[in-house]
């Protein structure tokens, strides 16, 4: 993707997402935008080790977090390891109810159905390993609802979790579920 699109892009999720048309570099100013231009360079460099990742995304605003959302949503389902790194990044910071109803609602998306085409079946059959890798995103959501705690919300997102057609989805959702059997004793 060039600059300029990129930008264009910015300039219209911003617009969809804070109302009233802003100047460009009033745009370019919002703390919120920088943080989405940051997330598309680092997915747009595919490096999951960027060091970023853990440090320029802690305590998202919620304008931030709605941005997130929207860009998890436009991009496509088959981007599975972009997908996954934006829910890991929202997963570190559930703080209001929204936040869990987004990771609920990728904790219990239907399956992917092959890399190419999320809503076909590969003509190849899947290679071992495939199952967790189309599920990506969810586990992602399964993980970071579990990492905050027994929460009720958290029990929640494990529940549509064990609920999944996906069995990598179902068997850690059990697992970390029974985890928190454990460690509530």
């Amino acid at each position: 993707m060039t600059r300029a699109a990129l930008a264009a892009g910015i300039l219209l999720v911003a617009a969809l997402y804070f109302g009233r048309p802003r100047s460009s570099s009033e745009l370019s100013r919002l703390p919120e935008l920088v943080q989405l231009r940051e997330l598309e360079e680092i997915l747009a460099s595919r490096n999951d080790n960027d060091p970023r990742l853990d440090r320029d995304f802690l305590g998202l605003s919620p304008d931030a977090k709605r941005l997130f959302r929207a860009k998890y949503r436009s991009t496509p389902r088959e981007r599975l390891n972009e997908r996954g790194t934006i829910v890991y990044l929202l997963g570190k910071n559930l703080t209001e109810s929204a936040d869990w109803a987004f990771i609920l609602e990728v904790a219990a998306e239907p399956p992917c159905l092959s890399l190419a085409d999320c809503s076909k079946r590969s003509a190849e059959g899947g290679a071992l390993g495939d199952e967790v890798t189309l599920a990506y995103p969810s586990l992602v959501a399964l993980r970071q609802a579990a990492r905050a705690g027994s929460r009720n919300e958290a029990r929640t997102v494990l529940k549509a979790g064990k609920a999944s057609k996906v069995r990598a989805v179902a068997r850690l959702a059990a697992s970390l579920d029974a985890g928190f059997d454990k460690t509530s004793r």
